[in-house]
């Protein structure tokens, strides 16, 4: 086999099976949800607040209020993750004032032969042609191997939420690390003493086996999801993706980093309160993809 077939060889087609996969780790994510709840409330917390003494019953109270908002809101920026489109780039996409321009530049790419017109890879500005879509894609954009489209502002795809995390998706994917770490940490915290109790032989608890296999299982989630959420707090100061940090050749200064304010900002909403919620109004989703899709579509085309 020549080098050329190589080069046409699309292993990728193999990463299709992750959608399959990742069915299973949406139900592995919202099972241990259910099982950190479970183990936090009726096992243990919940009878303290039905039977315990006034103080412990408010101690009690204060532990379940405070883990079931968390729990709530992970579930919620997950399943949000999951099912919204991570922005597709539409139909008729373009880079040029007209279709002559682009034509021309189609012409350049193909005289150019199999391997693809020269270009300067530094500048991620370029006019860029996905050969797997047959379409221009904006800047920042790349081609998802798993739903075989182009993503704007593409991240990663997460096998996790079965999803591609791009442009629309990424705040909830953000809020989904930062709310399941803290409701990880927070059953630790809450069932470590129960379960040390247990085994120590200080009381007969039912429900301290459930509680121990929550404690490694959040203890450990916890910690891959610190490592995880703190990796993404640097890109989004520095207005980067998960891509685009291991590109070979990435210009400085860096010419889409606005400064930490603003770039948390374009990720999160300018609203405080859009930082908690895992939704975007319709003027900050617009103004996305206004930033993404500066340049016109072909008439016709559809929207993101």
């Amino acid at each position: 086999m020549g080098w050329e077939s190589v080069a046409y060889l699309n292993c990728f087609r193999l990463c299709k099976c992750l959608r399959a996969v990742g069915n299973v780790m949406v139900l592995f994510v919202l099972g241990l949800v259910g099982l950190s709840w479970y183990a936090v409330v009726p096992a243990h917390y919940g009878r303290t607040l039905a039977s315990g003494p006034p103080a412990a019953a408010a101690g009690s109270f204060l532990a379940i209020a405070v883990f079931t908002l968390l729990a709530a809101m992970s579930v919620w920026s997950y399943l949000t993750c999951v099912t919204t489109n991570p922005g597709y780039v539409p139909e008729g996409w373009m880079p040029f004032p007209d279709e002559a321009s682009a034509q021309s530049e189609l012409d350049r790419i193909a005289a150019a032969g199999p391997y693809g017109a020269p270009s300067d890879k530094s500048d991620p500005r370029r006019p860029r042609f996905c050969k797997h879509c047959r379409a221009w894609k904006p800047e920042r954009a790349h081609h998802c191997s798993v739903s075989g489209r182009c993503v704007l502002r593409m991240d990663h795809y997460c096998i996790w939420v079965v999803n591609c995390v791009g442009l629309l998706n990424y705040k909830f994917f953000l809020q989904f690390l930062a709310y399941t770490l803290l409701a990880s940490l927070l059953a630790v915290a809450l069932l470590v003493k129960p379960v040390v109790d247990f085994f120590a032989g200080r009381v007969a608890d039912f429900g301290a086996p459930t509680a121990f296999v929550v404690v490694m299982l959040d203890g450990a989630f916890a910690a891959a999801l610190l490592g995880f959420l703190a990796m993404h707090a640097q890109l989004v100061s520095h207005a980067c993706t998960t891509i685009e940090m291991y590109e070979k050749e990435r210009p400085t200064p860096w010419p889409y980093d606005r400064g930490t304010r603003r770039n948390w900002e374009e990720v999160m909403g300018r609203s405080k309160l859009s930082w908690l919620l895992p939704r975007h109004t319709p003027e900050e989703r617009q103004h996305m993809l206004d930033s993404c899709l500066g340049q016109r579509l072909l008439s016709g085309a559809g929207a993101v």
